[in-house]
């Protein structure tokens, strides 16, 4: 199974100057490229392929001889990707967009081999050279198929992401077929399990908000109206690197918390069934837009479809927390959220919202497996 994981590395200033320039080449190619092939379809109605635009790129490397400076493999990658955006249309995805400087991930990506010393830490980037890595952890890798090289502007750092094959994963240990469990995530607590386990909501952002408020207004007042970003005050730009390290710092906090809960359901239930959740309208609602953000649940279920054994979607519209979970009656009074526990009008057992909810979404996402498999 492929796998990924990321290094912090430290260049010198003329590599970081590399490795900026780099960023910039793979940037330039992706605007040229969709520029060229909207500009095509528009006056000869061509659809230039990923074919066509590959060997456009030698001329390119004629006409602008900076491009050299940046590895022939990244700016291939940057054509495929943006050829990879109009096949994603297929599927619901917006137009591309042109990336401008400041705007975008700055990164580029090798689709070949990194090889990493782990004696003295070190790798060599293509174009770059050997580059020092910051040793934050003891994982070593092996079977590297490419590696992406990241700039974040914000917090003057460099990062490598490695996609590797890792063979261990054949050897984890997979939970008893048997097991199986519900989820209702939720603001109030992060997470609640058919069998009664309960992951509170860590409020990452809530917890940091004071200290990301005073960072902010400091900012605010030394701000220039009028003035470019640039062009800003040193005290201003100091402010902004405290800002963009503390909400770095937030979403790492938030991304191992994840990672920690996702990691326990998958090594101890087979099938994890959860409500397909539509956080991009729940947004919408700017009462809970910052709880719902501060959650991640895109970012958690994400990460339990590729953990997990069993992954099991239950449709959003499944009344999972109206329904009693003993004799099946649906009370629409606990519709509203307020309600976090009510007694059955029918059978009159007493529920807890969210563990009721959690049951119901088990026993659903189980009959919908079962089918799925015999089928």
């Amino acid at each position: 199974m492929l796998r990924a994981i990321k290094y912090e590395i430290r260049p010198t200033k003329v590599q970081a100057q590399a490795i900026r320039k780099a960023c910039g080449c793979s940037r330039f190619v992706y605007n040229k490229a969709l520029a060229l092939k909207i500009e095509r379809y528009q006056q000869d109605k061509v659809n230039l392929s990923q074919y066509d635009l590959d060997k456009l790129l030698t001329s390119w490397k004629k006409e602008h001889a900076f491009l050299s400076d940046c590895p022939s493999q990244a700016l291939q990658q940057k054509i495929h990707d943006m050829c990879g955006a109009f096949g994603k249309m297929k599927n619901g995805a917006k137009f591309p967009k042109f990336k401008r400087k400041g705007r975008c991930k700055e990164s580029f990506r090798v689709p070949t081999s990194l090889n990493i010393n782990y004696d003295d830490w070190t790798c060599k980037i293509a174009k770059i050279g050997k580059v020092k890595i910051l040793k934050g952890h003891n994982k070593q890798v092996s079977n590297v198929h490419s590696y992406t090289v990241e700039f974040k502007p914000s917090l003057d750092r460099y990062f490598v992401s490695v996609l590797y094959e890792d063979n261990s994963l054949t050897n984890k240990r997979i939970p008893n077929m048997d097991t199986h469990c519900g989820i209702d995530v939720g603001i109030k607590t992060f997470a609640t399990l058919s069998d009664g386990k309960v992951f509170e909501n860590q409020k990452h952002l809530k917890s940091n908000l004071k200290k990301l408020r005073v960072l902010q207004r400091s900012a605010s007042r030394k701000y220039k109206k009028g003035v470019k970003t640039e062009e800003q005050s040193s005290n201003w730009k100091k402010v902004q690197r405290k800002i963009a390290k503390l909400h770095f710092h937030i979403a790492n906090q938030r991304q191992d918390y994840n990672h920690k809960v996702s990691k326990y359901l998958s090594e101890n239930y087979y099938l994890v069934s959860v409500e397909d959740l539509a956080v991009k309208n729940m947004v919408k609602n700017h009462r809970l837009a910052q709880a719902v953000s501060d959650v991640a649940w895109s970012s958690f279920l994400s990460m339990l479809k590729y953990k997990c054994q069993a992954y099991q979607e239950v449709d959003r519209f499944f009344a999972s927390s109206q329904t009693c979970g003993y004799c099946g009656y649906k009370n629409l009074k606990v519709k509203d959220l307020s309600v976090r526990s009510w007694v059955c009008p029918q059978c009159g057992v007493k529920h807890d919202r969210d563990l009721n909810a959690s049951k119901n979404i088990d026993r659903e996402g189980l009959s919908l497996w079962r089918r799925k498999v015999s089928q």
